[in-house]
């Protein structure tokens, strides 16, 4: 995946201090919450490299647990209990953001102290979102 692979270094990839991880992920929540999700991860102790998650799930959430300095990432899918899977994050050292733009969703990656990089693929909010809702016609 390359746009996911390089997010540290690309130019408007974001990183977001610790001191920001919990209100920042609760936005990013609030702004994602439905979207079909990819989550990816990364790194030296995936057997190919890399390995996928999840793909076309819906986005249910991400936080972060910081107190006592646990700095774990949550993220969580699905719309039912059925249907529901969290991958968690232990020792997250940095959380990185690409915003959506015109063509794609957003990107989140979550990097954990052993290097290992959890990348969070989103579509972008108009390819999800519901059509507003129209008004009745009283008979």
């Amino acid at each position: 995946m390359s746009k996911s692979s390089t997010l540290a270094n690309r130019r408007n990839a974001e990183q977001i201090p610790p001191d920001r991880w919990i209100p920042f992920l609760a936005q990013f929540t609030k702004e994602n919450r439905g979207a079909h999700a990819r989550l990816e991860i990364i790194g030296p102790d995936v057997e190919t490299g890399y390995q996928v998650e999840t793909a076309d799930r819906p986005f249910d959430g991400v936080s972060s647990d910081t107190k006592d300095r646990e700095r774990e990432v949550w993220i969580a899918f699905g719309s039912t209990a059925d249907d529901h899977l969290t991958h968690g994050v232990p020792r997250t050292t940095a959380i990185r953001v690409l915003p959506a733009d015109e063509t794609t969703g957003a990107v989140l990656e979550v990097e954990a102290a052993d290097g290992t990089k959890t990348v969070l693929e989103l579509t972008r909010p108009e390819d999800y979102a519901l059509p507003p809702t129209g008004r009745r016609n009283p008979n």
